[in-house]
This record gives structure tokens, C-alpha cells and sequence, in this order.
């Protein structure tokens, strides 16, 4: 049996306000990953922001800059 193909999805400037935020899902595709985030919200997102995906198959770190 093939093992599935996961991705990291990560929005930044995600649904922002006063300042941006941050959104994530661990999911097979880009419409599996959006319908996490919009089930986790419980409602549609309005501005998903900048989007970047990193494969599972390694170590990955990522982090975003707060700033006023």
C-alpha cells in the first residue's frame, strides 16, 4: 500500500485585522487544507493571505515576524 502524500500549508497575513494572521493545515491537497481551516474557523475565510506548502517528507520550520 502507497503511503498518502502530505503537505504543510501555511497562510500568512491570514484573515487580517489590526495585524495579520497565521492559519496552518496538515492535509493531502490545497482544497482538503482550505476546508480544514474554514471547519476549524467555523466559518468562510474571507482573506487567506499569502500561502506557502512544504512536503512532510523532511523536517521543516517556519516562522512569522509580529510587528505594530
Amino acid at each position: 500500500m502507497r503511503e498518502k502524500t502530505m503537505r504543510l500549508y501555511v497562510w500568512t497575513n491570514y484573515c487580517p485585522d489590526y495585524t495579520g494572521g497565521l492559519a496552518f493545515a496538515i492535509a493531502e491537497n490545497l482544497e482538503q487544507a482550505m476546508m480544514l481551516v474554514e471547519k476549524e474557523r467555523g466559518c468562510k475565510v474571507y482573506d487567506w493571505g499569502t500561502l506557502r506548502k512544504f512536503s512532510l517528507k523532511a523536517s521543516r520550520a517556519f516562522c512569522v515576524s509580529g510587528g505594530g
